[in-house]
């Protein structure tokens, strides 16, 4: 037995040549490298997330600006086309007689027939589709345009009788 007296004297190595410590600084610079190898991958993965949710938003907003201008647009076109087609359907289905006072000669009446019998063969979406045309085809003139010249021949048609009264809203532009 030890007696309390005697000193206890413990070993430290503080040798930088010790075996054990260069592994442990190999250990160090591994778990560092993988850290740092990690952290970048990390932040590789999130910069591509934000490119793409960048890219995502960016086509959102620019699919509802597209969006709000071709509405605006068809809205006003699609509702000129439906005056057009309701004004030659109430001047077609009048009374033979009334059509007489309104159109006052056979010239102007056959113009009505033709003009109502090239509404009636647009459809809804034949309509859609020449506006589609239209838009596509920017740098047409637009006499080029069908649904245009089928308003442009009604406004003339109702200019040339007397008693009827230009509709504001085809004349109007948006």
């Amino acid at each position: 037995m030890r007696s309390m007296s005697q000193p206890v004297f413990f070993c430290t190595n503080f040798d930088s040549g010790n075996v054990d410590d260069a592994d442990a600084d190999d250990d160090i610079s591994d778990d560092a490298a993988i850290l740092d190898r990690e952290g970048a991958h990390r932040k590789n993965q999130f910069v591509k997330m934000g490119y793409r949710d960048g890219i995502v938003e960016g086509q959102k907003d620019a699919a509802q600006e597209g969006f709000n201008i071709g509405f605006k647009q068809s809205v006003h076109v699609g509702y000129k086309w439906g005056l057009v087609r309701g004004i030659t359907s109430a001047l077609d289905s009048l009374p033979d007689i009334l059509k007489e006072k309104v159109l006052l000669d056979d010239q102007r009446r056959g113009k009505l027939k033709d003009l109502h019998n090239s509404v009636q063969e647009i459809s809804s979406d034949g309509a859609l589709q020449l506006f589609h045309k239209s838009i596509l085809q920017d740098n047409r003139p637009p006499e080029e345009n069908r649904l245009q010249n089928i308003q442009n021949d009604l406004l003339l048609l109702l200019h040339e009788c007397p008693d009827v009264q230009d509709p504001e809203e085809l004349t109007r532009v948006p």
